[in-house]
């Protein structure tokens, strides 16, 4: 491994204390300190996605500026501002306001700092290594949210607030410091590609990626509808202990590092887009399980989903990262900024209707033969039949390399048996999707759809 993957690996857990405190209980946690009901955690949910939209005009700011590792550090570097919800804390004005006009300003950059590092790392990551490579890259990251999720679950769980949150967040500024640090030394190729306003259009009328960034728009529209609640419904509702969902993550986050390299080799093998349906699938199981998160059942509840989550997840999120460097014709900013457009627009969507429809199905309680049912719940149970109706929608989209997750498994199953089951489905090829069979030898790849 060369010294650029190396440093994108530090980079990626440093960055990975700001995730950490910016996404799910944590930040939750921190919101309902600060004030926030149901419609206001949903329109703060909104915020990555309404800045994910001006992803298009970073290709702009790229071909103006050029050096991407810089401009990438620029755009890191706002993430510090979260020293103003820090100097709050001290001083003890807590204001709603404080923590929306922060969060909302560092998430602008963060969306901008996203393109400029996809841009940078498919330039940096040979093609033939990514799956590998981000496998072993997102493992290692999973390694570091078991330590610091734990970490920021027992200060806020054992010591008394504001102190708590004080810790956790300068903990967070020094972490994304040291992050913009390991830049440093991190190679700047030329730009290949120059994603200029007038590859719009081109981009526009490849049907093929527009599928796959209309799917996007799908999925983040449905993630985006409950992903602030969960962890909500835990704390608010249930009050379960920080610290016992730090333990639940723990064991999700274990699972992830596994199945990261499993689904990291196999993407390089299968094709992204098996990984992804078959991560789709996992994932649409979880809300599922949450029927059981109430005040006698949510142990259970918290098992189940830990596992499945951690399965699941790891799929989704190695092929998000690298589906469209597939899907697209070639390596180009503007490829990246339209795939989050339309990602930022679902989910702004999503978040705007998810915390108006959560604060109705909240108001819901009733009981059936003496088993409490909160009306969240329900709501989680309609997400997953929403995360369902997103496979097909990934399925259409070509890439250069696709194995059917249902000739996969039957595989699977044949090898498994160790017996000359008639495979039904040997010869079977739709246009340039492979079976096992057709698969090449290592080392080699099918060509391009196009």
């Amino acid at each position: 491994m060369g010294k650029n993957e190396k440093l994108l690996i530090l980079e990626g857990i440093f960055a990975n204390f700001y995730f950490i405190l910016t996404q799910g209980v944590v930040f939750t946690s921190i919101a309902i300190y600060f004030g926030f009901n149901e419609i206001l955690l949903g329109i703060t949910a909104s915020f990555p996605m309404i800045f994910q939209l001006f992803q298009i005009i970073t290709p702009a700011i790229i071909e103006k500026f050029r050096h991407r590792k810089k401009l990438l550090m620029f755009f890191n570097s706002f993430k510090l501002l979260w020293i103003i919800v820090l100097i709050s804390l001290l001083i003890g004005k807590t204001y709603s306001i404080i923590l929306i006009v922060v969060f909302a300003a560092t998430q602008a950059f963060s969306s901008f700092a996203g393109n400029t590092w996809s841009s940078l790392v498919s330039d940096i990551i040979p093609q033939k290594k990514r799956g590998k490579y981000f496998g072993l890259r997102s493992t290692l990251i999973s390694f570091s949210t078991l330590i610091v999720f734990y970490m920021y679950s027992y200060l806020i769980d054992n010591i008394s607030a504001p102190l708590n949150y004080i810790y956790v967040i300068l903990i967070t500024l020094i972490a994304t410091f040291l992050g913009i640090l390991t830049l440093i030394p991190v190679d700047d190729p030329p730009l290949k590609t120059i994603g200029t306003l007038s590859e719009l259009k081109e981009v526009f009328t490849e049907k093929n990626f527009m599928k796959l960034s209309l799917a996007n728009m799908y999925w983040n529209f449905i993630l985006l509808l409950t992903a602030p609640f969960f962890s909500y419904h835990q704390l608010k509702n249930l009050h379960i202990p920080l610290t016992y969902i730090s333990y639940a993550t723990i064991a999700m986050s274990l699972l992830s590092m596994l199945f990261y390299f499993v689904w990291g080799r196999l993407s390089d093998k299968l094709g992204n887009k098996t990984i992804m349906v078959l991560g789709i699938f996992f994932v649409s199981l979880t809300p599922f399980f949450w029927i059981l998160m109430n005040e006698q059942h949510w142990p259970y509840g918290l098992v189940f989903d830990a596992v499945i989550s951690g399965i699941g997840w790891a799929a989704v999120n190695i092929s998000l990262l690298i589906l469209p460097m597939e899907a697209a014709k070639r390596i180009s900013p503007m490829y990246f900024a339209v795939f989050g457009f339309f990602g930022g627009l679902g989910g702004l969507i999503g978040s705007f209707s998810g915390g108006y429809l959560a604060s109705y199905f909240n108001k819901l309680d009733f009981y059936i033969s003496n088993y409490h049912i909160f009306g969240l719940q329900v709501y989680f149970l309609i997400e997953g039949v929403l995360r369902f109706l997103a496979i097909p929608l990934f399925a259409s989209v070509k890439t250069q390399k696709y194995v059917s997750p249902k000739i996969f498994v039957f595989s699977i199953l044949n090898i498994i048996a160790r017996r000359p089951t008639q495979r039904i489905y040997e010869n079977a090829k739709l246009g340039n999707v492979y079976i096992l069979k057709k698969m090449p030898q290592k080392n080699k790849r099918i060509q391009r759809w196009w």
